[in-house]
């Protein structure tokens, strides 16, 4: 038995890489699954959930974020749509997240705080707890995100930050390491320090891929990637001081082949650290 709470990511229509997390969970090499609820028609939602919880698969689920039209911090900031359309469609969103939650039996529903214009952070922060105030869960985990992304910078990327985020809404966090990394290089501040700094915080997730070398950009790339430049010395001695908290692989489209070879190169990485 592994001693790891290795999982993989898949959304909700991606029947490749479901097929073959499924594999690999019957193979004992992962515990768990990410679902990304991503918006699809009503009867395709449905269908899809029901066939994976028919995996078997504990799961947790992953709220969609800007990138699907939810941005709960600046509802409005880079999108074109009316308000009202964009409050709607929020709200909707939400409700199916909530009921994948239910429906899966996921304990975790890990949420974006998005992204804002600059110069509208403390805007973003007001905007962030109305929003908590319609929709807080005691399953929601805040993880943190990249200082920036394309241009625009994204709210919550370090610990303090995401604790300040939360307030009593949220008790519970994502530690994404490639998204810390990605602040830490933008910012020039000490990666293993930051990452210290979530021990003061209940993390009940860690996300994992790798970046550059001293990149600012969130690429989600393998772990044995030869420019690989995520600090793997500092992430799995915190793995291993918290075995226990499940750790989540995610990469990109087409991805079913890759999480077989990653898992694997997960696998190793863990063995060799196992007297760090």
């Amino acid at each position: 038995m592994i001693d790891h709470n290795l999982g993989g990511t898949v959304r909700l229509d991606d029947e490749e890489t479901l097929a073959l997390l499924a594999g690999l969970y019957d193979d004992g090499a992962i515990r768990h699954i990410q679902v990304q609820a991503v918006p699809l028609p009503r009867q395709f939602f449905l269908e899809r959930l029901d066939r994976i919880a028919a995996s078997g698969i504990p799961a947790v689920i992953h709220a969609p974020h800007h990138n699907h039209g939810v941005n709960p911090c600046a509802p409005a900031a880079y999108d074109d749509r009316p308000l009202t359309e964009i409050e709607e469609y929020i709200e909707e969103m939400m409700t199916r997240t909530l009921e994948a939650a239910d429906t899966l039996g996921a304990e975790t529903i890990v949420l974006h705080a998005g992204r804002y214009e600059p110069g509208g952070r403390l805007a973003a922060v007001e905007a962030f707890a109305h929003f908590l105030d319609r929709h807080a869960d005691p399953r929601l985990a805040l993880e943190n995100l990249p200082a920036v992304y394309a241009g625009y910078p994204l709210l919550g990327n370090t610990a303090e930050e995401l604790a300040a985020l939360a307030g009593i809404r949220i008790t519970r966090f994502c530690l994404d390491f490639p998204h810390l990394a990605c602040t830490t290089n933008y910012r020039r501040l000490s990666f293993a320090d930051e990452l210290n700094k979530f021990e003061d915080l209940d993390v009940v997730l860690h996300h994992l891929s790798n970046i550059r070398l001293a990149s600012i950009t969130d690429e989600h790339l393998e772990l044995d990637r030869p420019d690989g430049g995520l600090d793997l010395t500092a992430v799995f001695a915190r793995l291993r001081r918290h075995p226990a908290v499940p750790t989540t692989l995610e990469y990109k489209e087409d991805s079913a082949d890759v999480y077989a070879r990653q898992v694997k190169v997960f696998a190793g990485l863990w063995k060799d650290r196992a007297g760090e």
